[in-house]
């Protein structure tokens, strides 16, 4: 395992991987508050939260290419080829302090990627549950179910009468 140099790019990069670091937790965080919404059945607040959720991605697509400026200029001070610099890389080749930093961010990152992805799934599960209880109670109300077959045509569905009372 050989170490490059320093760079003046390293302290940036490290305050940067930070930054971003923040808002995954921030996004794991109104994941965690949209699901929330989604097991307490609070339909009506969740696309707040969803919009919260888009705010928080787009500010770290933004972060994303402000790092990849400085892994571009950390690999021209190194000279190699800009995809090569993966945080695993940095971890084993960057001098120290920042290895540690890197090593740490790293870590983090993935733990924070594995929670994401959880909740991410949890949440669609809740939500395709709720909007599986929605259609069944509308199919209950409604006098004529009909629905558009795949060449376009309307087709009725046969279904039996329901009450109001077994729907809800």
């Amino acid at each position: 395992m050989s170490t490059h140099p320093a760079s003046r790019v390293l302290p940036d990069l490290v305050a940067q991987l930070g930054r971003e670091r923040q808002l995954v937790e921030y996004l794991l965080f109104k994941l965690m508050e949209a699901q929330l919404l989604l097991a307490s059945d609070q339909a009506s607040y969740v696309p707040f939260a969803m919009a919260e959720i888009e705010s928080v991605l787009r500010r770290i697509r933004e972060e994303e290419d402000h790092r990849t400026d400085l892994i571009a200029e950390l690999a021209e001070d190194w000279g190699l080829d800009a995809r090569e610099l993966k945080l695993a890389y940095l971890t084993e080749h960057a001098p120290e302090p920042y290895r540690q930093a890197l090593v740490e961010h790293r870590q983090t990152f993935m733990s924070l990627v594995d929670q994401v992805e959880k909740v991410t799934r949890e949440n669609r599960k809740l939500a395709t549950e709720g909007l599986s209880r929605v259609q069944d109670a509308l199919s209950g109300l409604v006098a004529d179910p009909s629905t558009y077959s795949p060449d376009g045509r309307v087709e009725r569905l046969m279904t039996r009468p329901v009450t109001h009372d077994q729907v809800v």
